[in-house]
């Protein structure tokens, strides 16, 4: 009964502790690319005083739809928001998950510091795929920063260039309204 008993507290240690594989964490999923890959992936610049502070929302639709949606300041009623549209291709849309499963993405919890740092910019990101829901939090623990970035770094190189551009002129259009 006590060797039960001990294995039973160990277990619910790990539990509370947080180190057991989530429902979202498993090994079995496909290497291929599902029909209900989604993707929402949230980005925003660290206290700077306005109108410095900026922030984006980056979403993917199973197809390929693609949205990005700037706020070039803290959001508010009187800070403009702008969207732009894209598409990616279908053998886009499988490199990028090929990304996603090769760093990881299905296999581990994702899980955030516990005394996240104060200040900087962060960057999350929900992909649902296979029927499961994955959320890498903002700031996550050390082990996976590696993994958490080049995932992150996939989802904004889905959005072409010429976009980014767009959006950056309009933000420094938008700096140099503010400042008159």
């Amino acid at each position: 009964m006590k060797p039960s008993l001990s294995l039973l507290l160990i277990g619910l240690i790990a539990l509370l502790s947080g180190c057991s594989l989530s429902p979202n964490s498993t090994t079995d999923v496909p290497d291929s690319r599902p029909a209900d890959l989604n993707v929402h992936y949230h980005w925003q610049e660290g206290s700077l005083p306005p109108p410095f502070h900026y922030e984006y929302n980056i979403t993917l639709k199973p197809q390929g739809q693609g949205k990005v949606v700037l706020t070039p300041d803290y959001p508010s009623d009187n800070v403009p928001t702008w969207t732009e549209t894209f598409t990616v291709s279908a053998a886009e849309l499988d490199q990028f998950y090929q990304v996603l499963f090769n760093q990881g993405l299905f296999r581990q919890t994702w899980r955030a510091q516990a005394v996240p740092p104060i200040g900087g910019s962060s960057q999350s990101v929900t992909v649902m795929a296979h029927g499961l829901k994955i959320e890498i939090p903002a700031y996550v623990l050390p082990e996976q920063e590696a993994a958490a970035a080049a995932i992150c770094s996939a989802v904004r190189a889905l959005v072409p260039e010429a976009i980014w551009d767009k959006l950056d002129t309009q933000r420094q259009q938008y700096i140099q309204e503010q400042q008159q």
